[in-house]
Protein backbone atom coordinates (compact mmCIF):
# COMPACT_ATOMS: atom_id res chain seq x y z
CA UNK A 1 0.00 0.00 0.00
CA UNK A 2 2.68 2.13 0.61
CA UNK A 3 6.41 2.06 0.82
CA UNK A 4 7.07 5.58 2.80
CA UNK A 5 5.41 7.40 5.43
CA UNK A 6 5.92 10.21 7.17
CA UNK A 7 4.65 11.39 10.19
CA UNK A 8 4.05 14.20 11.94
CA UNK A 9 5.33 13.85 15.60
CA UNK A 10 2.92 16.22 18.18
CA UNK A 11 -0.69 14.79 18.28
CA UNK A 12 0.17 11.73 15.68
CA UNK A 13 3.00 9.91 17.63
CA UNK A 14 3.58 11.52 20.90
CA UNK A 15 0.80 12.99 23.24
CA UNK A 16 2.62 16.20 24.35
CA UNK A 17 -0.77 18.16 24.17
CA UNK A 18 -0.67 19.48 27.82
CA UNK A 19 2.85 20.74 27.73
CA UNK A 20 1.91 22.41 25.13
CA UNK A 21 -0.64 24.02 26.48
CA UNK A 22 1.00 25.38 29.61
CA UNK A 23 3.67 26.21 27.35
CA UNK A 24 1.29 28.54 25.29
CA UNK A 25 -0.94 30.17 28.05
CA UNK A 26 3.00 31.24 29.63
CA UNK A 27 3.35 32.57 26.11
CA UNK A 28 0.18 34.55 26.01
CA UNK A 29 0.60 35.34 29.72
CA UNK A 30 3.51 37.74 28.87
CA UNK A 31 1.05 39.93 26.74
CA UNK A 32 -2.25 39.86 29.17
CA UNK A 33 -4.41 37.29 26.69
CA UNK A 34 -6.40 35.02 28.74
CA UNK A 35 -5.30 31.61 28.90
CA UNK A 36 -6.46 28.89 26.48
CA UNK A 37 -8.36 25.34 28.17
CA UNK A 38 -7.89 22.60 26.28
CA UNK A 39 -11.38 22.87 24.01
CA UNK A 40 -9.86 26.28 23.26
CA UNK A 41 -6.86 25.48 22.18
CA UNK A 42 -7.83 22.86 19.95
CA UNK A 43 -10.18 24.94 17.88
CA UNK A 44 -7.65 27.48 17.10
CA UNK A 45 -4.31 26.81 16.97
CA UNK A 46 -3.12 26.31 13.94
CA UNK A 47 0.35 25.82 12.10
CA UNK A 48 2.66 27.31 11.00
CA UNK A 49 2.51 28.72 14.74
CA UNK A 50 4.58 31.98 13.11
CA UNK A 51 1.42 32.50 11.12
CA UNK A 52 -0.78 31.83 14.42
CA UNK A 53 1.06 33.81 17.21
CA UNK A 54 1.09 36.27 14.27
CA UNK A 55 -2.99 36.82 14.43
CA UNK A 56 -3.08 36.37 17.98
CA UNK A 57 0.16 38.40 18.91
CA UNK A 58 0.45 40.57 16.23
CA UNK A 59 2.84 43.08 18.03
CA UNK A 60 5.20 40.50 19.34
CA UNK A 61 8.51 39.41 18.25
CA UNK A 62 8.96 35.53 17.15
CA UNK A 63 11.59 35.62 18.70
CA UNK A 64 10.57 36.23 22.13
CA UNK A 65 7.68 34.74 21.59
CA UNK A 66 9.96 31.18 20.85
CA UNK A 67 12.20 31.65 23.82
CA UNK A 68 8.68 32.09 26.14
CA UNK A 69 7.70 29.07 25.09
CA UNK A 70 10.91 26.79 25.16
CA UNK A 71 11.52 28.64 28.69
CA UNK A 72 8.17 26.88 30.09
CA UNK A 73 8.57 24.11 28.00
CA UNK A 74 11.82 23.19 29.35
CA UNK A 75 10.72 23.61 32.64
CA UNK A 76 7.74 21.47 32.80
CA UNK A 77 7.40 18.85 34.79
CA UNK A 78 4.54 17.61 33.15
CA UNK A 79 4.80 13.88 30.95
CA UNK A 80 4.69 13.12 27.48
CA UNK A 81 3.90 10.13 26.73
CA UNK A 82 3.37 7.58 22.97
CA UNK A 83 -0.20 7.56 21.70
CA UNK A 84 -1.68 4.40 21.88
CA UNK A 85 -0.89 2.56 18.66
CA UNK A 86 1.91 4.29 18.07
CA UNK A 87 4.68 2.04 18.92
CA UNK A 88 2.77 -1.03 17.56
CA UNK A 89 2.43 0.92 14.30
CA UNK A 90 5.93 1.58 13.72
CA UNK A 91 7.16 -1.86 14.89
CA UNK A 92 4.68 -3.26 11.87
CA UNK A 93 6.51 -1.13 9.40
CA UNK A 94 9.62 -1.70 10.06
CA UNK A 95 8.39 -5.52 9.81
CA UNK A 96 7.14 -4.59 6.44
CA UNK A 97 10.37 -2.84 5.66
CA UNK A 98 8.17 0.82 4.92
CA UNK A 99 10.69 3.74 5.16
CA UNK A 100 9.55 6.00 7.59
CA UNK A 101 10.62 9.65 8.76
CA UNK A 102 9.54 12.76 10.76
CA UNK A 103 8.67 16.02 9.69
CA UNK A 104 8.06 18.43 12.72
CA UNK A 105 7.86 22.27 13.70
CA UNK A 106 9.07 21.21 17.32
CA UNK A 107 12.49 22.87 18.38
CA UNK A 108 15.12 20.20 17.41
CA UNK A 109 16.80 19.73 20.85
CA UNK A 110 13.47 19.18 22.96
CA UNK A 111 12.51 16.45 19.84
CA UNK A 112 15.05 14.79 19.85
CA UNK A 113 15.06 14.67 23.96
CA UNK A 114 11.28 13.02 23.82
CA UNK A 115 11.91 10.55 20.65
CA UNK A 116 15.39 9.64 22.91
CA UNK A 117 12.98 8.79 26.27
CA UNK A 118 10.62 7.10 24.52
CA UNK A 119 12.86 5.03 22.60
CA UNK A 120 11.10 5.63 19.15
CA UNK A 121 14.65 6.73 18.03
CA UNK A 122 15.36 3.33 16.10
CA UNK A 123 12.29 3.64 13.79
CA UNK A 124 13.03 6.41 11.66
CA UNK A 125 15.47 6.41 8.79
CA UNK A 126 15.71 10.41 9.11
CA UNK A 127 13.97 13.05 11.20
CA UNK A 128 13.47 16.75 10.03
CA UNK A 129 12.52 18.54 12.90
CA UNK A 130 12.28 22.53 13.78
CA UNK A 131 10.37 22.95 10.31
CA UNK A 132 8.23 26.14 10.39
CA UNK A 133 6.21 25.78 7.54
CA UNK A 134 6.18 21.75 6.19
CA UNK A 135 4.16 23.15 2.70
CA UNK A 136 7.67 24.88 1.57
CA UNK A 137 9.73 22.01 3.36
CA UNK A 138 8.29 18.58 2.45
CA UNK A 139 9.41 18.91 -1.31
CA UNK A 140 12.66 19.23 0.02
CA UNK A 141 12.33 16.35 1.94
CA UNK A 142 10.74 14.09 -0.60
CA UNK A 143 13.70 14.62 -3.02
CA UNK A 144 16.35 14.37 -0.41
CA UNK A 145 15.32 10.50 0.43
CA UNK A 146 14.40 9.75 -2.96
CA UNK A 147 10.70 9.14 -2.37
CA UNK A 148 7.81 8.59 -5.51
CA UNK A 149 4.71 10.41 -4.80
CA UNK A 150 2.41 7.51 -5.24
CA UNK A 151 4.21 5.35 -2.85
CA UNK A 152 4.61 7.49 -0.07
CA UNK A 153 2.13 8.93 2.48
CA UNK A 154 2.05 11.62 5.07
CA UNK A 155 0.36 10.91 8.65
CA UNK A 156 -0.43 13.44 10.10
CA UNK A 157 -3.21 15.31 13.11
CA UNK A 158 -3.55 19.03 11.46
CA UNK A 159 -4.64 20.79 8.40
CA UNK A 160 -1.19 22.06 8.18
CA UNK A 161 0.07 18.32 7.60
CA UNK A 162 -2.75 17.33 5.34
CA UNK A 163 -2.04 20.46 3.08
CA UNK A 164 1.57 19.93 3.11
CA UNK A 165 0.78 16.04 2.22
CA UNK A 166 -1.07 17.64 -0.54
CA UNK A 167 1.25 20.23 -1.53
CA UNK A 168 3.90 16.95 -2.48
CA UNK A 169 1.25 15.04 -4.14
CA UNK A 170 1.08 12.12 -1.91
CA UNK A 171 -1.33 10.25 0.63
CA UNK A 172 -2.79 12.80 2.74
CA UNK A 173 -3.84 10.79 5.89
CA UNK A 174 -5.41 13.00 8.86
CA UNK A 175 -5.52 11.12 12.30
CA UNK A 176 -8.16 11.98 15.32
CA UNK A 177 -5.16 11.47 18.22
CA UNK A 178 -4.10 15.14 18.18
CA UNK A 179 -4.76 18.52 17.88
CA UNK A 180 -7.30 18.70 15.10
CA UNK A 181 -10.59 17.75 15.83
CA UNK A 182 -12.54 15.69 12.89
CA UNK A 183 -14.27 18.56 11.55
CA UNK A 184 -11.01 20.56 11.20
CA UNK A 185 -9.23 17.58 9.32
CA UNK A 186 -12.25 17.21 7.21
CA UNK A 187 -11.99 20.97 6.23
CA UNK A 188 -8.09 20.01 4.40
CA UNK A 189 -9.69 17.55 2.73
CA UNK A 190 -7.27 14.60 3.88
CA UNK A 191 -7.60 11.04 1.75
CA UNK A 192 -8.45 9.41 4.73
CA UNK A 193 -9.66 10.47 7.68
CA UNK A 194 -8.55 7.33 11.23
CA UNK A 195 -9.78 7.37 14.62
CA UNK A 196 -5.98 5.90 15.90
CA UNK A 197 -2.76 4.40 13.81
CA UNK A 198 -4.23 0.52 15.05
CA UNK A 199 -6.82 1.29 12.42
CA UNK A 200 -4.36 2.07 9.81
CA UNK A 201 -2.49 -1.06 10.64
CA UNK A 202 -5.61 -2.85 10.08
CA UNK A 203 -5.95 -1.90 6.65
CA UNK A 204 -2.62 -2.33 5.31
CA UNK A 205 -2.48 -5.49 6.94
CA UNK A 206 -5.88 -6.15 4.66
CA UNK A 207 -4.61 -4.53 1.67
CA UNK A 208 -2.32 -6.74 -0.62
CA UNK A 209 1.41 -4.85 -0.97
CA UNK A 210 2.67 -4.44 -4.42
CA UNK A 211 4.85 -7.43 -5.90
CA UNK A 212 8.29 -7.44 -5.11
CA UNK A 213 10.55 -6.18 -8.35
CA UNK A 214 13.99 -7.46 -8.65
CA UNK A 215 16.87 -7.51 -10.59
CA UNK A 216 18.86 -10.87 -11.07
CA UNK A 217 22.25 -11.76 -11.80
CA UNK A 218 22.89 -15.69 -11.49
CA UNK A 219 26.69 -17.28 -11.88
CA UNK A 220 28.52 -14.05 -11.97
CA UNK A 221 32.08 -15.12 -12.11
CA UNK A 222 34.46 -13.34 -9.43
CA UNK A 223 38.59 -13.91 -9.05
CA UNK A 224 39.60 -13.46 -5.58
CA UNK A 225 42.27 -13.93 -3.57
CA UNK A 226 40.26 -15.61 -0.71
CA UNK A 227 41.21 -18.12 2.04
CA UNK A 228 41.99 -19.07 5.42
CA UNK A 229 46.06 -19.42 4.80
CA UNK A 230 48.41 -17.27 3.31
CA UNK A 231 49.03 -20.29 0.88
CA UNK A 232 45.33 -20.35 -0.19
CA UNK A 233 45.11 -16.76 -0.51
CA UNK A 234 48.43 -16.46 -2.93
CA UNK A 235 46.71 -17.63 -6.24
CA UNK A 236 43.62 -16.00 -7.14
CA UNK A 237 40.59 -18.40 -6.99
CA UNK A 238 37.09 -18.26 -9.08
CA UNK A 239 34.02 -17.61 -7.53
CA UNK A 240 30.50 -17.32 -8.38
CA UNK A 241 28.03 -15.18 -7.16
CA UNK A 242 23.72 -14.99 -7.48
CA UNK A 243 23.09 -11.38 -6.72
CA UNK A 244 19.20 -10.23 -6.74
CA UNK A 245 18.36 -6.51 -6.20
CA UNK A 246 15.34 -4.82 -4.79
CA UNK A 247 14.41 -1.90 -7.56
CA UNK A 248 14.71 1.56 -6.41
CA UNK A 249 11.61 2.46 -8.14
CA UNK A 250 8.35 0.58 -9.66
CA UNK A 251 9.34 -0.75 -12.96
CA UNK A 252 5.71 0.83 -14.15
CA UNK A 253 7.46 4.42 -13.57
CA UNK A 254 10.80 4.26 -15.04
CA UNK A 255 9.48 4.73 -18.85
CA UNK A 256 12.72 2.99 -20.13
CA UNK A 257 14.95 5.15 -18.54
CA UNK A 258 18.38 3.35 -17.37
CA UNK A 259 18.65 6.45 -15.22
CA UNK A 260 15.96 5.44 -12.93
CA UNK A 261 16.92 1.62 -12.58
CA UNK A 262 19.97 0.02 -11.85
CA UNK A 263 23.08 -0.40 -14.63
CA UNK A 264 23.98 -4.17 -14.14
CA UNK A 265 26.44 -3.82 -16.61
CA UNK A 266 28.13 -1.56 -14.49
CA UNK A 267 27.34 -3.08 -11.45
CA UNK A 268 29.14 -6.14 -13.01
CA UNK A 269 32.28 -4.23 -13.43
CA UNK A 270 32.27 -2.99 -9.93
CA UNK A 271 31.41 -6.00 -8.19
CA UNK A 272 34.22 -8.27 -10.00
CA UNK A 273 36.59 -4.73 -9.63
CA UNK A 274 35.76 -5.12 -6.07
CA UNK A 275 36.55 -9.26 -5.55
CA UNK A 276 39.95 -8.63 -6.56
CA UNK A 277 40.76 -5.39 -5.09
CA UNK A 278 42.58 -7.30 -2.02
CA UNK A 279 42.84 -10.48 -0.15
CA UNK A 280 39.89 -12.01 1.64
CA UNK A 281 39.69 -14.61 4.58
CA UNK A 282 36.34 -15.14 4.61
CA UNK A 283 33.30 -15.94 1.68
CA UNK A 284 31.03 -14.43 4.52
CA UNK A 285 33.39 -10.73 3.93
CA UNK A 286 33.43 -11.01 0.45
CA UNK A 287 29.55 -11.42 0.24
CA UNK A 288 28.67 -8.07 2.87
CA UNK A 289 31.10 -6.48 1.08
CA UNK A 290 29.34 -7.32 -2.67
CA UNK A 291 25.59 -6.40 -0.59
CA UNK A 292 27.26 -3.02 0.58
CA UNK A 293 28.12 -2.20 -2.67
CA UNK A 294 24.96 -2.18 -4.04
CA UNK A 295 23.32 -1.00 -1.63
CA UNK A 296 25.41 1.98 -1.14
CA UNK A 297 27.48 2.95 -4.62
CA UNK A 298 24.02 1.97 -6.39
CA UNK A 299 21.33 2.74 -4.11
CA UNK A 300 19.48 -0.72 -4.23
CA UNK A 301 16.43 -0.51 -1.56
CA UNK A 302 18.02 -4.44 -0.65
CA UNK A 303 20.43 -6.71 -1.80
CA UNK A 304 20.43 -10.47 -1.98
CA UNK A 305 24.27 -12.07 -2.27
CA UNK A 306 25.23 -15.53 -2.45
CA UNK A 307 28.75 -16.55 -3.29
CA UNK A 308 29.85 -19.81 -4.00
CA UNK A 309 33.23 -21.01 -3.42
CA UNK A 310 35.01 -24.35 -5.20
CA UNK A 311 37.53 -25.20 -3.03
CA UNK A 312 36.71 -28.96 -1.36
CA UNK A 313 36.36 -31.83 -3.80
CA UNK A 314 33.67 -33.56 -2.07
CA UNK A 315 31.17 -30.95 -2.73
CA UNK A 316 29.84 -28.92 -5.57
CA UNK A 317 30.78 -25.51 -3.85
CA UNK A 318 30.03 -24.14 -0.56
CA UNK A 319 28.27 -21.20 -0.29
CA UNK A 320 27.19 -18.22 1.93
CA UNK A 321 23.85 -16.02 1.39
CA UNK A 322 23.30 -12.42 3.02
CA UNK A 323 20.55 -9.84 2.62
CA UNK A 324 21.45 -6.16 3.09
CA UNK A 325 18.96 -3.72 3.72
CA UNK A 326 20.20 -0.16 1.88
CA UNK A 327 18.16 2.84 3.96
CA UNK A 328 19.29 4.73 7.17
CA UNK A 329 23.10 4.76 8.16
CA UNK A 330 22.43 1.40 9.60
CA UNK A 331 22.15 -0.72 7.09
CA UNK A 332 21.11 -4.23 8.41
CA UNK A 333 22.19 -7.91 7.86
CA UNK A 334 19.30 -10.97 7.42
CA UNK A 335 19.28 -14.22 6.21
CA UNK A 336 22.81 -15.15 6.57
CA UNK A 337 22.97 -19.07 5.23
CA UNK A 338 26.06 -21.08 4.89
CA UNK A 339 25.34 -23.59 3.20
CA UNK A 340 27.03 -26.86 1.22
CA UNK A 341 26.43 -28.61 -2.05
CA UNK A 342 27.04 -32.00 -2.70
Amino acid sequence: MFRNIIFDWSGTLCDDMAITIEATNFVLSHYNLPPLDRESFRNEFQLPYPDYYAWKTPHAKLEDLENYYRESFDHSTLKVTPIPHAREFLDFCRRRGIRCFILTSMDPPAFEQQVREMDMLHFFEHMHSGIRNKEHYIPTLMKQHGLLPHETAFVGDMQHDITAAHCAGITAIGVQTGYNNVQQLAHAEPHMIIPHLGALRQLMEHTPTTPQESINLHGLELMCNIGITEEERSIPQRLTANIALSLPAPFAGMQEDISRTIDYALLTYRLRELAGSKPYHLVETLAHELAMCCVQEFHAPSATIEVHKYILPEIASCSFRTTVQGWGAGSSNKDDTFSLRA
